[in-house]
């Protein structure tokens, strides 16, 4: 049973007295004021060069993203090549699938022998696809080198750009790539409607193109081209790949510049006032409602609002109830209950989450302390924040997670792919190995929703996968599902991990996860999440009836 009295917070968590330092509210007003002197000191000369340094950076940071792209590509064609000599069977299959789902940026991969494609990871074609579009089957004179394809239009609808990677006169191996990802500093550098964005092969050929101009407006491309030139009265910036032959080209007209001058010299001096006057508030208001917030959840610490929740985790094979996840819920005075989604990113942001989990951690040992010791079978997960494992940079240790009255083989610490990125690599996994060092064990959750890559996922000290709902959704009846499950439940199976279905709301999905070698599920279908008393009694009568 619970302890007569809830455990308080840590001192080393109590809100702090002032929430924003004096210096911040003068930087404010600083920064607020920038439009007024720049838009009083603009001239024509300024322009021009601002907007070169715009056209720079974004044509030297599309080379640098493009050759980051096909270097990946590059190696996984090198890959797929040897380890299939393009030739169609189940394994190519397998291999390439795995290469899809787990190479950010390659969407479709293909095997082709004599002009036909015989094979993509989707399926395998009988009889072969011809293909007839000369430009789609272009390939390099040297076998191990890769030829670029302007986009084209895929059998599976749209458009993609092709990756021809030449394995001998006859066979060639390829990898369709999404034309949008090197747009994506496009997307940050807006210059105008006469902008345009190119990737141009060495031959001149444009394969990627952004923007109102045309390929015939380009200036002859060659290795001693200065980055900053002018060509028929037009503006262009130019960088070249470094380990491809393929230039970035930016290009603007004088007219644009011109107009840029223009329009914003004389308009903005006269409306930069009152647009710094516009930004003082709103950055006024932003503080004074990320004070009231901060303070809110700080009361809301201190004061016992919060409650926790716990989502029982089913054993498919016996239908026991073997743990549950905490869920924590906010019982606001005037709103009513809050999910996390309403508050946990306003946590993040304040820096009241490390309090917000040691609250969580405290609260469980309180309410399943005694529980869990006379129940050594049952476990339960904690949900960490990347902030938890030092990801923001302050130095953290492990021993606020640690509930002391439980044994530490009933917990399992929950961590999102975000916590993997390579930037937080080493806090993040000193903290899992020291967690798991006492005994407990630890669920990568989401994943399949982040940036993990199979690379350097098994370097982490993970027992249990958790696929994510989006994926138990796809699942379409017993016997078929969406493709992407099925590779996850192959990745967890061949790096050894535990499966953990969530979201599983129909019979024909638990059904369908069992037989692919999913042995714990959690979700409506079994319950909803359940208050203390409610979980234990859930548990009691679960498991009761299926000894």
């Amino acid at each position: 049973m619970p302890r007569t009295k809830p455990p308080r917070l840590n001192r080393r968590f109590r809100r702090p007295r002032r929430l924003l330092a004096k210096h911040e509210i003068s930087l404010v007003v600083l920064l607020a004021l920038v439009p007024v002197f720049l838009t009083l000191t603009l001239s024509f000369l300024w322009t021009v060069r601002h907007i070169e340094h715009q056209m720079a950076f974004l044509a030297d940071a599309t080379a640098r993203r493009s050759e980051k792209i096909l270097k990946v590509t590059e190696t996984n064609l090198r890959q797929l090549a040897e380890h299939t000599s393009a030739r169609c069977d189940l394994n190519a299959l397998a291999f390439m699938r795995e290469k899809v789902f787990s190479v950010l940026y390659i969407r479709e991969m293909g095997i082709i022998n004599d002009n036909r494609l015989t094979c993509n990871d989707i399926q395998r074609f009988t009889p072969p696809v011809l293909i007839t579009d000369r430009e789609s089957s272009k390939i390099s004179e040297s076998d191990g080198e890769i030829t670029i394809v302007p986009p084209v239009a895929t059998l599976q609808g749209g458009k993609s750009m092709l990756v021809n990677y030449r394995v001998d006169a006859r066979n060639y191996v390829n990898a369709l790539i999404d034309p949008d990802l090197f747009q994506e500093f496009h997307e940050y550098v807006r210059l105008g409607e006469v902008s345009s964005v190119f990737l141009v092969r060495g031959d001149g050929k444009a394969v990627i193109s952004f923007g109102t101009m045309s390929e015939g407006d380009l200036p002859p491309l060659m290795e001693s081209i200065p980055h900053q030139l002018q060509h028929r009265g037009k503006l262009f910036s130019v960088y070249k790949s470094g380990a491809f032959p393929l230039y970035a080209v930016v290009a603007s007209s004088p007219a644009f510049i011109l107009r840029q001058w223009r329009d914003q010299s004389l308009p903005l001096g006269f409306s930069g006032l009152f647009i710094s006057v516009a930004l003082i508030a709103l950055l006024k208001s932003n503080r004074r409602r990320r004070s009231l917030l901060q303070g809110e959840l700080w009361q809301a610490l201190e004061n016992d609002e919060l409650v926790l929740h716990y989502q029982p985790v089913i054993d498919m094979h016996s239908q026991r109830c073997v743990g549950a996840e905490t869920l924590v819920r906010w019982q606001h005075p005037e709103q009513g209950l809050l999910m996390p989604l309403i508050f946990l990113p306003a946590a993040e942001q304040t820096g009241v989450i490390r309090a917000l989990t040691h609250w969580v951690v405290r609260r469980v040992e309180w309410e399943l302390g005694a529980f869990l010791k006379n129940n050594p079978d049952i476990y339960v997960s904690i949900n960490l924040s990347p902030s938890d494992l030092g990801c923001d940079g302050h130095k953290v240790g492990f021993e606020d997670l640690v509930i002391d009255l439980v044994p530490n083989g009933q917990i399992v610490y929950e961590v999102t792919e975000q916590s993997l990125i390579p930037d937080h690599v080493t806090s993040a996994n000193d903290i899992m190995q020291s967690l798991r060092r006492r005994g407990a064990k630890v669920a990568l959750d989401d994943f399949g929703t982040g940036y993990s890559s199979l690379s350097y996922l098994h370097r982490f000290p993970v027992d249990y996968l958790k696929i994510d709902k989006a994926f138990v959704d796809g699942i379409e009846d017993e016997a078929e599902s969406a493709s992407l499950v099925d590779h996850i439940i192959g990745i967890g199976h061949s790096l050894q991990f535990q499966l953990i279905a969530e979201g599983i709301e129909h019979l024909y999905q638990m059904r369908y996860l069992l037989k692919s070698g999913v042995q714990f599920g959690q979700g409506f279908f079994f319950s909803r999440p359940l208050a203390v008393d409610e979980f234990l009694v859930f548990v009691r009568e679960r498991n009761k009836e299926v000894m």
